[in-house]
């Protein structure tokens, strides 16, 4: 008896077993109906639907005998998953795989065996439908295709399980995402309404969420764009929409507007039936907000900034062709340093031996090619009549009889810079390195000798280049300074003196954390660390100095080709005070009348919205008076603009001078003049107290420009909130009732107020 195999697909084939939950002995009527007509059909004793885990076989029906379970390893049906076609056995007591089972061997013998696999949507075998009889039989072609058919019935069953499965899960996931999504979602209807909003979206249009279910969608959104977005909404189901997203523009109840990027999906069904789309929004309020406010600023600046820019760029270069000379230089210097020592340690340097009386003893050929005198004309000479001039003998005698007594300065450790001269007369200076030999009562002493000319010549070209930078760097408007990888300044410019007062000379050597704790350089930790990586880091700070606080631009440079993490640094930092401030005026320009200071249109209608949505949180009333200065245009056309302009200042100082500094005055273009006044509990006494004050001090004579006049205006108001039983009125509707009010008082004759 052969034992059973596995096949390929086995764990995926456990796994949609385990997530059924299949494997037991409950009979289902639906596999009984289906078992009973197979053995009827094929008339056999018994028909069987058997389900394989991992070591048992459940039979989950069966005619002809009791449900039970049996080890994998003795099932029939544990051979017939393995194949892709019905599995026939006419005669089990015959078939090598089967001789000795137990099944067979037992009365009454399982003798015929005819099973056909039962598997899951994805293709796995689950099992398989079986039929037995206890005496051989014949099964043809046609008896397997209807084995078949049956087995079927059978999967059509199961994989109407795992459907219905799979069906839940995507419900529950769904369900899952809807609620917790951090974007807003909504379920709509084919007539754009709204079925289902989720809590982030009714956050979002500041409504809760069972409260716009039923409602129409285009109730929410901002009226002037409610026709183009509907046909924009309809437009993003399109299939051939390269763009399946549309921003656009939400009203909430307080009176704001909110930006929303939404797409819309078409659903193919769901259970709430009414639903036809599924609607996605991500909030983007804050973003078109910062480009409004960017595009007011844009044309302004542009020119501007491009003049700091090219400034900035132009210092920035001369800087860095500075750094390239230094650091060419200082490579040079070390290159020559490396070269030197190299050539004294092979001896290629003038090499001098001398006997106590200063004879010449030794004399290479780099003596030769260093001082003119062959080997021969040098040796039993005195070394001072050929390697030092005239001038300087009777000093270095004396130096050479101290080396002789007293031995080598440990200061100088023998080495020491002297004045050389050539056999043809040229002086020029050497490095010499000295040394003494006492060998068995003999006394020599030795010089290598190079001819430093070269280097001298590096030495004060780098002088000269490091004079240069220091020019440079102290003339240019900005802190220049380099700080190692320590974080201590090992250079600065005369900027650091100009700007705190600390001399250049008291800097260098003290730490960033030392010369910037006065300056109070917020948030600097994280820069350094980042240049200090390697990275190059522009920021803005502010600086307290010498001539107060300032704005800084500073930029951090890596040093990385003279130098290893932490990096060392350069520190090029500008005054950027006017250019912010310019941004500031601009700012406060882009809100305000030009001619009078106040708050212009823009301003008014932020202020306006601001303040209903105040009266909405506290319940306090507001008064919105429009005002209309009477005969403006006869005052322009008689006595000009500069005197029209004159009348407006006077009309906007009285009119600011009337109310109190809680109260917004505002000029929205012309003769047109608006007053918010807010905190009322009875708005519209309060506003008629104004209006009637107003009027009285307009009709005091003035003086401007030498004519004497009496100004009037036309006012109308409307209130909310408070006692006046108008709750939570919208900007729009606000302002329009106070403008058909201030219509209606110059209707009646004007120099009147009118209370809608």
């Amino acid at each position: 008896m052969g034992g059973y195999g596995v096949p390929a697909d086995e764990v995926q084939r456990l796994q949609v077993l385990e997530s059924l939950a299949v494997c037991d002995l409950v009979s289902v009527p639906e596999l009984d109906r289906i078992t009973r007509l197979a053995a009827r059909h094929f008339r056999v004793p018994m028909a069987m639907v058997n389900l394989l885990d991992a070591t048992v076989q459940w039979t989950k029906s069966v005619q002809g005998a009791v449900p039970g379970t049996l080890p994998r390893e003795h099932s029939f049906c544990g051979h017939t998953i393995l194949h892709e076609q019905p599995l026939v056995i006419h005669d089990a007591r015959e078939d090598a795989r089967f001789v000795g089972h137990p099944l067979v061997v037992r009365p009454p013998g399982l003798v015929f065996y005819a099973g056909c696999p039962i598997r899951s949507l994805g293709g796995h075998p689950l099992g398989a439908l079986c039929l037995i009889d206890h005496v051989p039989r014949d099964f043809g072609p046609l008896d397997a295709l209807d084995l078949q058919d049956f087995a079927a019935l059978v999967e059509q069953y199961f994989r109407g399980l795992e459907a219905d499965r799979r069906a839940s899960l995507s419900v529950a996931q769904f369900e899952r995402t809807f609620a917790q999504a951090s974007v807003g979602m909504a379920l709509i209807s084919s007539d754009w309404r709204w079925l289902r909003v989720n809590e982030q979206l009714a956050h979002w249009l500041g409504r809760p969420a069972d409260s716009l279910a039923g409602e129409f969608l285009e109730s929410v959104l901002f009226t002037p764009d409610k026709g183009r977005v509907m046909r924009d909404l309809q437009d993003l189901l399109s299939p051939d929409r390269s763009d399946p997203s549309q921003e656009l523009l939400f009203l909430r109840p307080d009176g704001g507007l909110a930006w929303f990027l939404v797409g819309i999906s078409r659903l193919v069904a769901h259970q709430e039936g009414d639903a036809a789309f599924v609607l996605v929004a991500t909030d983007i309020t804050a973003r078109k907000a910062s480009e409004q406010a960017l595009a007011v600023l844009q044309l302004e600046l542009e020119h501007r900034v491009e003049l700091r820019t090219q400034e900035l760029s132009e210092a920035n270069a001369r800087l860095s062709s500075e750094v390239a000379q230094r650091q060419a230089a200082q490579g040079a210097l070390e290159l020559e340093k490396e070269l030197f020592r190299a050539t004294l340690a092979h001896a290629t340097d003038a090499f001098i031996e001398v006997d106590p009386a200063g004879r010449v003893t030794a004399w290479n050929e780099a003596a030769t090619a260093t001082f003119g005198w062959r080997r021969d004309e040098a040796i039993g000479r005195d070394v001072f009549d050929l390697v030092v001039s005239q001038g300087l003998v009777a000093r270095y005698r004396a130096a050479f009889a101290r080396l002789r007594d007293e031995g080598l300065d440990r200061a100088t450790g023998g080495r020491l810079e002297v004045q050389t001269q050539h056999r043809d007369g040229r002086l020029f200076p050497a490095e010499v390195s000295l040394g003494v030999n006492r060998f068995r009562g003999q006394v020599r002493m030795h010089a290598f000798l190079h001819d430093i000319s070269a280097r001298k010549s590096v030495e004060r070209e780098l002088l000269e280049s490091r004079t240069r930078l220091r020019l440079l760097a102290d003339n240019m408007p900005a802190l220049i300074a380099y700080v190692d990888g320590n974080r201590v300044y090992q250079f600065n410019n005369q900027a650091y003196e100009d700007w705190f007062g600390v001399p250049v000379a008291q800097i260098v050597g003290r730490t960033v954390d030392q010369v910037m704790e006065a300056a109070r350089l917020t948030a600097r930790d994280e820069p350094l660390q980042r240049v200090q990586a390697g990275e190059m880091v522009s920021f803005e700070s502010k600086l307290n100095t010498r001539r107060g606080e300032i704005r800084v631009h500073t930029n951090f440079i890596p040093d990385t080709a003279m130098s290893r993490p932490p990096y060392g640094f350069y520190i090029l930092a500008q005054d950027v005070t006017e250019q912010y401030q310019l941004q500031q005026r601009l700012q406060h320009e882009a809100s305000h009348d030009a001619l009078t200071g106040l708050p212009n249109r823009r301003a008014f209608l932020q202020r306006l919205v601001e303040a209903l949505a105040r009266v909405r949180r506290q319940g306090a009333g507001l008064a919105l008076m429009f005002l209309d200065l009477d005969g403006f245009k006869q005052y322009n056309d008689t006595y000009g603009h500069d005197f029209g302009d004159a009348v407006l200042r006077h009309f906007a100082r009285t009119v600011q001078a009337a109310v109190r500094e809680t109260d917004s005055v505002s000029r929205l273009a012309g003769d047109e003049f608006t007053i918010i006044l807010e905190g009322l509990a009875h708005p519209a006494e309060h506003a008629t107290l104004v209006a009637r004050k107003l009027l009285a001090e307009l009709a005091v004579p003035v003086v401007l420009g030498g004519h004497e006049l009496t100004l009037a205006a036309s006012i109308g108001v409307a209130v909310t909130g408070g006692d006046s039983g108008a709750v939570a009125l919208s900007a729009e509707l606000l302002l329009s009732r106070a403008d058909a009010a201030m219509y209606q008082a110059k209707a009646a004759g004007k120099a009147q107020y009118a209370l809608s």
